[in-house]
């Protein structure tokens, strides 16, 4: 698992160290990812989405969420459902 962050990568250093999280957190200062996977909002200036992606070793797209409030972010629930999927648990 890991985050990724539309900034660069001073200021994902700085917010790591801040708020240690157990995963690695990515910085997208040109938004390659946030453009490839279409979570930058541009109307009203909104900056990103919440989204949330599963990609499986082979690359495959197994689960995503983008929505457009912070509160639609899947639950840990659904999440692990998606993930047991591609382990066989």
């Amino acid at each position: 698992m890991v985050a990724v962050a539309p900034e660069p990568t001073a200021a994902v250093e700085r917010y790591v160290s801040q708020h240690p999280v157990p995963y690695p957190i990515l910085s997208d200062a040109d938004h390659t990812a946030f453009d490839a996977y279409d979570v930058a909002s541009r109307a009203m200036s909104l900056g990103q989405r919440p989204a949330l992606f599963v990609i499986d070793g082979s690359g495959v797209v197994r689960f995503d969420s983008v929505g457009t409030q912070q509160w639609q972010i899947p639950t840990n629930q659904q999440v692990l459902k998606v993930l047991a999927t591609l382990t066989g648990h």
